[in-house]
């Protein structure tokens, strides 16, 4: 795994992965703010990363929501270095699906399974995860637990 970045003083930082290009974030010299900003894509990183795992669980269990949506809220710390501390990954499922083994899917995920969100969580952010199955609240500003399989 990749990924390069130079500076275009007009967009900002341009990345390149193995097979795609965007532009990152703007930079002091362009002032630009209409792209993602590097927490911004930290926090996008750990709701695709736990939602690819969270899918995934619930499929070897032989469920498959109708659907599935998934907000991930971020706080800040004010002072240098303004890493996360606190996150909140808000899981919205809709369909025939067990709540239980729901919950079982988003603990694996992550506790076990999404290094982003552990790797956050390793860098002192509180994080939390909130659940509703068919408009039900089950679960909320929950922290993860370790799961058997």
């Amino acid at each position: 795994m990749e990924v390069s970045f130079k500076l275009d003083e007009e967009q900002g930082f341009q990345a390149t992965t193995e097979n795609k290009d965007f532009i990152f974030f703007k930079n002091s010299i362009s002032g630009k703010e209409n792209h993602y900003s590097p927490t911004e894509m930290l926090l996008l990183a750990m709701g695709t990363c736990s939602s690819d795992d969270v899918v995934s669980i619930l499929k070897k269990m032989r469920m498959n929501p109708e659907s599935y949506n998934v907000t991930v809220y971020g706080e800040r710390r004010d002072e240098h270095p303004k890493t996360l501390k606190f996150v909140n990954i808000t899981y919205d499922i809709k369909g025939k699906v067990d709540p239980l083994k729901v919950k079982k899917a988003i603990n694996l995920s992550l506790t076990k399974y999404c290094s982003v969100s552990i790797i956050v969580k390793q860098g002192g952010a509180d994080l939390r995860y909130s659940l509703l199955v068919n408009g039900e609240k089950i679960e909320d500003q929950t922290r993860p637990e370790p799961v058997d399989e």
